[in-house]
């Protein structure tokens, strides 16, 4: 991820660094994009390089700095992911929220408030924590999908670099193709100004939104989100946990009575189809469809994507799944 890194800091906010050295901020380091499959042994997700929630939310407020020099948007895309738990969008499905996935985000004032180093970084600089501990409010930070923001836009980035489906010389074309505009709605938007550019990234976000709800993805983020209502079920582990290292909790895990449950996990391989199975789960289906300016949303100018899209929305996940390991 070291080259995505290099795009964006072309453009750096100097200024984040003090709340980088924060234990909050430092704490997302232990914290992966891939929600726990990485510890699988499915030859794709096992495969992938490392994708930290730091390294993302580092490159969302280098983005937001890039199109707005706002210092306040630009803390508050560096803080949205400052709450996340280990193994990340898991606790959704611990807590039956997978087709919203917001409950990630449900501390991030609190935690803001008590880090020492960012309140005081915060005083320093004349911003306040409301200004700052709502990311939703800033469009070109967020805003509704299937829009684009900065959020949206990184691990969109990241994830096409990760999951080897575009280059990075492709993903600087994208970046550089982008601005921010105002939408059919009249708010502002990152977009792109080339149609051709825009229909490519969305294709792109379009193949990623396929891998986050794809069987495997599915299944085995309700697997490992047995694990953890299990251990805190039996106090394995308690919530204060989850906001440990991901490392750490697997050795919570690992050395505890879930011992062989954890490791039939990382034997996971892949999964089937199977009227015998023991999980059906529905997913969050992520795409995005970009506006380009002087044109309209993707969907409006090409058939072949929207097309795409409403087979993607149609996707039927109710059927029951089977998991195939690898031999211990």
């Amino acid at each position: 991820m070291d080259e995505l890194q290099s795009l964006y800091k072309q453009d750096y906010p100097i200024f984040i660094d003090p709340y980088l050295a924060s234990k909050s901020m430092q704490r997302l380091k232990g914290v992966d994009m891939n929600c726990g499959l990485q510890f699988t042994s499915h030859p794709g997700f096992s495969s992938y390089g490392p994708y930290s929630r730091y390294e993302h939310s580092v490159g969302v407020a280098c983005i937001i700095w890039y199109f707005t020099h706002d210092k306040k948007q630009t803390l508050a895309g560096l803080f949205h992911d400052i709450s996340t738990r280990a193994f990340s969008h898991v606790i959704d499905f611990v807590r039956k929220d997978y087709l919203v996935q917001e409950s990630t985000e449900d501390n991030t004032r609190q935690f803001i408030l008590q880090d020492t180093v960012i309140m005081n970084q915060l005083l320093c600089d004349g911003i306040s924590v409301d200004e700052v501990s709502d990311y939703h409010v800033y469009p070109i930070a967020d805003n509704d999908s299937p829009r684009l923001s900065a959020d949206r836009l990184e691990y969109t980035l990241g994830n096409l670099l990760n999951y080897r489906k575009r280059t990075i010389e492709e993903i600087e074309k994208y970046y550089k193709d982008l601005t921010v505009g105002i939408s059919e709605d009249g708010k502002q938007e990152i977009m792109f100004q080339n149609p051709d550019i825009a229909e490519e990234f969305a294709f792109g976000a379009l193949s990623c939104g396929m891998i986050y709800s794809c069987d495997f993805d599915r299944y085995g983020m309700e697997k490992l989100a047995e694990i953890l209502r299990k251990a805190l079920k039996d106090n394995i582990l308690t919530e204060s946990d989850l906001y440990l290292s991901e490392i750490e909790v697997v050795n919570k895990i690992s050395h505890s009575d879930l011992r062989n449950t954890w490791d039939e996990y990382t034997r996971l391989y892949d999964v089937v189809k199977d009227s015998s199975g023991d999980i059906m789960v529905n997913a969050k289906k992520r795409y995005i469809d970009p506006y380009v300016c002087k044109h309209g949303r993707v969907t409006t100018n090409s058939a072949a994507f929207k097309n795409t899209v409403n087979e993607f929305k149609n996707t039927d996940y109710q059927y029951l799944m089977k998991g195939i390991y690898r031999n211990g």
